[in-house]
């Protein structure tokens, strides 16, 4: 479910919609928020709400557009967890990140906002997190469980404002050996914060099998701790 009159357009020339929820008061940050693989779902819209009951604006884009627009898949059916898996492994990053961009900056415009934006991205959304931290497109990055970081540490240099990436030491998608190279790479960076949880995938998601709540509650006090520099700075 997007909002109705929300539309962003890419740099392709198409218009992609989003589901926003507005801040309790004007002149607050916003936070764009890059979804799981599933779409736009009642967790993603729930966690654009839960963030803006702290007092910020939330615009979710739909980064599946060019695929299947407005699309919402519940990871806990087969063959729509087979579909949502699917269409990740057909998605543009290059493409998603150029909308995650436009995303940012129509937020920025938003009558609410302050002006300073921030990126929450959880799995997909959580890579796309660490690629919008490395191009400093955002006043600040977090990412749930990003999937395939260890391919990217190379970029993690370039990032030059806060980010915080929550990590689950039992996700199936992060071996060993990736987490070595998370852990030695990563924390070079100062403005990088590595945070590891006893927890699988998707610990973040109520719905999930792996959801941890005590994870869960921690990973979210700390991004919300970062979200909250972003009210104070002139």
């Amino acid at each position: 479910m997007l909002s109705e009159g929300v539309e962003i357009t890419s740099d392709s020339g198409g218009n992609f919609g989003a589901y926003v929820s507005e801040p309790p008061a004007t002149q607050s940050p916003v936070v764009v928020i890059a979804q799981e693989i599933f779409g736009i779902t009642p967790f993603i819209r729930d966690t654009a709400n839960w963030i803006s009951g702290a007092g910020f604006g939330c615009v979710c884009p739909d980064l599946y557009w060019r695929q299947a627009p407005n699309i919402e898949l519940d990871a806990n059916i087969p063959s729509e967890r087979e579909r949502a898996l699917a269409l990740f492994g057909a998605f543009d990053m290059e493409a998603g990140l150029a909308d995650l961009a436009r995303a940012i900056e129509y937020a920025r415009l938003l009558p609410f906002s302050n002006g300073r934006v921030a990126v929450v991205g959880y799995c997909l959304g959580g890579a796309l997190a660490f690629d919008a931290a490395a191009r400093s497109l955002a006043d600040c990055s977090i990412g749930y469980y990003g999937v395939g970081l260890e391919k990217k540490v190379s970029r993690a240099a370039a990032i030059d404002k806060p980010a915080i990436f929550h990590m689950g030491t039992e996700d199936h998608y992060v071996t060993p050996e990736a987490r070595r190279i998370l852990d030695e790479q990563l924390t070079e960076n100062p403005n990088v914060r590595l945070c590891w949880y006893e927890a699988g995938h998707s610990f973040a998601r109520p719905s999930s099998p792996n959801f941890n709540r005590a994870c869960a509650d921690l990973a979210n006090a700390r991004t919300l701790q970062l979200l909250e520099t972003l009210k104070g700075r002139s």
